[in-house]
């Protein structure tokens, strides 16, 4: 992993009726970011426990790529896909890594 790299949890919960859509949106949106420039990882899971919740994490090679990302068109249209099939605002989390594994 770089150095300087940002590493990044989001939670989302879709409401009831739309959670199909909310997943499909994701898995779409995450081929779509991990061509952006300086992505090096974007991935979607589900909640086991919980369905219609969702988790992304994500890495950046560093502060600058992650800004890029977050005032990308790409980002405003997900936002905009996402608007009304999920409850409230996604919990968004900057994560500081303890202890990495070694590639």
């Amino acid at each position: 992993m770089h150095p300087d790299s940002i590493h990044v949890l989001t939670l989302a919960e879709a409401d009831s009726e739309y959670v199909e859509e909310v997943r499909q949106i994701l898995q779409e949106m995450a081929g779509l970011h991990r061509q952006e420039e300086g992505c090096l990882r974007f991935d979607v899971y589900a909640d086991a426990a919980r369905p219609g919740r969702f988790n992304t994490i994500e890495v950046w090679e560093n502060a600058e790529a992650h800004k890029r990302h977050l005032n990308s068109a790409l980002v405003t249209h997900s936002v905009m896909m996402l608007i009304g099939k999920v409850r409230g605002l996604p919990d968004i989390r900057m994560l500081e890594p303890i202890n990495e594994m070694k590639e």
